[in-house]
């Protein structure tokens, strides 16, 4: 996977070899701008190096949302803006640098110049390489529109976007060959004028799908057992009366409302970004006949507390469907105690592949026959005591005890029994409910990148380890720990 630092060397690439050519430059005397790479090989240097910026920086924001609306993103489009206007400079210098070779003075400007924009590409590179991890959070989408892969476009509105981003790039290459050009640059402007109002782009409803300023953020808050019970508090207390307490849409009030209440599983987090269903609940639903379908809650309820509902409606949505048709899903956070006597939490276990069962003390635990494998930790959720022997940390809490009983969509005085995997970055990846098979399959959900289901088998522990590593989730952890 692309780091921070990876980005970074890819961003100092073009300006540390443009600083060492004037350096060279100022201690030979008389001569040209730059020594060793020519200026057309920096420009070219500078051009590559952006490409290389654009493309990294890319895939560690996980695509165009974090590249508009990260604070790494902006630091990736700000060196990448500053690479190419380094590139644009060079070219530009070599062109006028005919007759010119000679006057100390023009040498000295143009070497300042493109000094000066080395020195702020290595700034910004320096500030990347230093970003931490809550830098790729997203805080805002700046359009009113965004691209859904779900929404279908046809062939015809296709071709009229190709072509209309052709004529506009073209105008673009127009642009900057009237910025070298000696002679006839009128012309060129005027033919670039001329591309740009034939540009006829499609209207944005026919590629996309209104957005709002939240629609690409995720929870800042820990996925951990005590945000999703309270956020279960807070669901039960404002929005079970609709919605029902099963959030099957069967409220008590259901029947004298305008429209019918949506059911909030599976379905609800497949169709919808995380940050428009916030944006929904702050603001309330799409209107219905004049009528709004649901109020909104951004005065009762705070932006953290609708986090925590949402949190623990994507967990309850996970136990009642192992994970399939969702995205994927964090372990919850629970406070462990391991067997070396240092407490610590769930997230403070990550860099092994994990199993949690719930047993009510050791002789559940042994019934569970906890996996002795090397290549994992095993983690008994107790309630009620006990000592379980075997695993290596224990969650003795009630809390814990309770989120896994939602993951399991099971009540909770029916978990014991139950088996989670989860992946060495934290993600929930399959399940084995009380009284399944003894044997781990594909049917317990072994998700893939995206948290969907992988086509092939995964029959027995061993292969389901090696499945969870063959295709590991690519989401960046941008949730604070506890």
């Amino acid at each position: 996977m692309v780091s921070n630092a990876g980005v970074a060397l890819a961003a100092l690439a073009a300006p540390a070899g443009l600083l060492a050519g004037l350096a060279a430059a100022r201690r030979r005397a008389g001569a040209a701008i730059t020594v060793g790479v020519p200026l057309p090989g920096q420009a070219a240097l500078a051009l590559g190096a952006a490409l290389a910026v654009l493309t990294l920086g890319w895939q560690r924001a996980q695509g165009t949302p974090g590249l508009l609306g990260s604070r790494l993103g902006h630091l990736v489009l700000a060196a990448v803006a500053v690479l190419l206007l380094t590139a644009l400079a060079a070219a530009w210098l070599h062109s006028r640098a005919a007759g010119r070779a000679a006057q100390a003075q023009w040498r000295h400007a143009a070497a300042m110049l493109l000094g000066a924009l080395a020195l702020l590409a290595g700034v910004i590179a320096v500030a990347i390489a230093w970003q931490p991890e809550e830098a790729l959070a997203i805080a805002h989408w700046p359009f009113a529109w965004r691209y859904d892969p779900d929404l279908p476009v046809g062939t015809q509105t296709w071709r009229r976007l190709w072509l209309a981003a052709g004529l506009t790039g073209l105008a673009l290459a127009l642009l900057v060959a009237a910025l070298f050009a000696r002679r006839g640059r009128w012309v060129w402007l005027t033919a670039a004028a001329g591309l740009l109002a034939s540009a006829n782009w499609p209207a944005p409803q026919l590629l996309m799908t209104e957005a709002t300023r939240t629609s690409y953020q995720r929870s800042p808050l820990p996925f951990t057992d005590r945000n999703v019970l309270q956020g279960g508090r807070l669901y039960q207390a404002h929005c079970a009366g609709c919605h029902g307490e099963q959030a099957d849409g069967r409220g008590p009030l259901a029947a004298g409302l305008s429209a019918w209440p949506s059911v909030l599983g599976p379905a609800l987090f497949d169709n919808r970004l995380e940050g428009e269903l916030h944006w929904r609940v702050t603001h309330g639903g799409d209107e219905r006949g004049g009528v709004s379908a649901m109020p909104g809650f951004g005065a009762a309820l705070g932006p953290d507390e609708i986090w925590q509902v949402l949190d623990y409606l994507r967990l309850r949505a996970y136990g009642g469907s192992g994970g399939t048709g969702m995205p994927a899903i964090p372990a919850p956070g629970v406070a462990v105690t391991c067997r070396d006597g240092r407490a610590t939490t769930l997230a403070g276990l990550r860099g092994l592949p994990l199993w949690v069962g719930a047993a009510a003390g050791a002789p559940a635990l042994n019934a569970l026959q906890a996996p002795l494998d090397p290549r994992l930790l095993t983690v008994a959720l107790t309630w009620g005591g006990g000592d379980p022997a075997g695993a290596d940390c224990v969650a003795p809490g009630e809390d814990a005890w309770n989120a896994y009983a939602l993951a399991a969509g099971v009540p909770p005085d029916a978990l014991a029994g139950a088996q989670f995997m989860v992946d060495r970055r934290g993600w929930l990846r399959a399940r084995r409910l009380p009284g399944a098979a003894p044997a781990w399959t594909s049917a317990d959900n072994v998700c893939g990148p995206g948290g969907r289901m992988e086509s092939a088998s995964a029959q027995g522990l061993g292969a389901l380890l090696q499945a969870m590593d063959r295709a590991p989730i690519g989401i960046p952890d941008t949730r604070r720990r506890q």
